[in-house]
Parts: structure tokens; sequence; C-alpha cells
């Protein structure tokens, strides 16, 4: 499970893709409790919405500013690579 120290660290580009992963967990499979805590995906959209200028990340097109400042990404699009991606990483940390 990612930690708010972990989050710090992260530079833009991770930022967008733990943005979408936690996202699609909570919203797609209905709990991102192994992806991080409801507090720690908060500071991770502060962070963000800090940084977000800074990222080139190829999915950053599908987090618009409405769902930084709801902190939310209930209504994404998410490219079958997100769903592949928290998966694994679930897979990894049972």
């Amino acid at each position: 499970m990612k930690s708010y120290d972990d989050i710090k660290e992260m530079s833009p580009n991770l930022l967008v893709s733990w943005f979408m992963m936690a996202s699609y967990a909570y919203y797609r499979l209905g709990d991102a409790s192994k992806i991080m805590s409801d507090q720690t995906f908060d500071f991770l959209v502060q962070r963000l919405k800090e940084n977000y200028d800074l990222s080139d990340h190829p999915h950053k097109v599908h987090i618009t500013d409405d769902h930084l400042n709801a902190g939310t990404g209930y209504d994404i699009v998410y490219p079958t690579i997100v769903s592949h991606a928290v998966q694994d990483y679930i897979r990894g940390v049972e």
C-alpha cells in the first residue's frame, strides 16, 4: 500500500499513474484499500494539482481540473493498461 511518504517522493508522472490506479480501484473495483488510504489519496490529489503542468504522462489527458478539484476520478474512461496495473499491484501485495 502506498504511503504519505511514497506520495511525497513521486514524480509528476508517477502521481498521474497512481491517481489513475487508485481511482480505478475505488470506482471500478469498489475498494482501494490495498492501493492507498483515503487520506493518502487526498495528499496525492494535492500534489498532482501542484505538479500537473510538469507531467507529460500520456494518461494525463484523462484527468481534468474538475477531477482534481473534486478529488475524484469516478467518470474517467480508464485505459486498459490501468486495470492491468491495478490487478498486478494488488496481486503483489496479497
